[in-house]
């Protein structure tokens, strides 16, 4: 009995370790090892060591990183830290429902270049709000959502979720704040990178013909959270349902 109980416990911890494991794992692969985006990274860092991010943009990558959610304070603010696109006057950002991909709505539009913020929030209701303006848009997934990078000269669209891409890779790498650096985003006066913001790097171009270094365009989200996706909650949910089998049939 103890093995069979044993065995459950066992499987559980696997899984776990599994879900830990890809938190650790890098999720993207640089064309250029990273350095492009390194140099963005570094060149908005003032503190504690000017010019040196303590974030790693190769081994330090946010997983899971496909969906999100807005925290308790009930809005979130983006802040475009860069742009090195040659379609950055097309490209546009925006979140999508992640129970319906089509239903998006738009945060920054082409023109719009570094330095521009923009508020989000969604309501109980799913009502979509951008700038204090209710878009008309409603999200059927509530406080569920995914982010997206629309490329019009291209007519592709990526997304946060890496199986809705046509090309299958993943197009968005994001980062946490630690807490400890300093960071400053022109025009903006310089402040601590916390733990609830997060950096979020993206490659506009086809996988085909990518040069990978995730730096068309950079953002920083505040106020947001990912949220665990949902093949690992299942796993995580059927090894609980043994655990609680196993210590049924031990007992019996």
């Amino acid at each position: 009995m103890k093995t069979q109980s044993y065995l459950v416990k066992t499987a559980v911890a696997g899984v776990l370790g599994l879900s830990m494991a890809g938190a650790a794992n890098a999720t993207v692969v640089f064309g250029d090892g990273g350095a492009a985006l390194q140099g963005v990274l570094d060149g908005i860092t003032v503190g504690p060591v000017a010019g040196s991010s303590s974030v790693n943009v190769v081994t330090d990558q946010l997983s899971p990183d496909q969906l999100w959610a807005i925290t308790g304070s009930g809005g979130s603010i983006s802040t475009m830290i860069i742009e090195l696109a040659g379609f950055a006057g097309s490209n546009s950002f925006g979140v999508y429902d992640s129970t319906n991909p089509a239903n998006s709505v738009e945060i920054f539009s082409g023109p719009q270049g570094a330095g521009s913020q923009a508020s989000l929030a969604i309501l109980a209701d799913g009502s979509v709000i951008v700038n204090f303006v209710d878009t008309g848009v409603d999200f059927a997934s509530g406080n569920t959502f995914g982010f997206y990078l629309n490329v019009a000269a291209t007519g592709q669209r990526w997304y946060s979720e890496t199986a809705l891409n046509t090309d299958g890779l993943d197009h968005m790498a994001a980062y946490q704040g630690n807490d400890s650096d300093v960071i400053q985003i022109p025009p903006f006066s310089a402040g601590v990178w916390t733990s609830s913001e997060y950096i979020m790097a993206w490659e506009d171009l086809d996988a085909s013909v990518s040069d990978l270094d995730y730096t068309d365009f950079v953002v920083i989200v505040e106020s947001v959270k990912p949220i665990p996706e949902p093949g690992i909650l299942a796993l995580l949910g059927l090894g609980l349902l043994g655990l609680v089998g196993g210590r049924r049939f031990a007992k019996a």
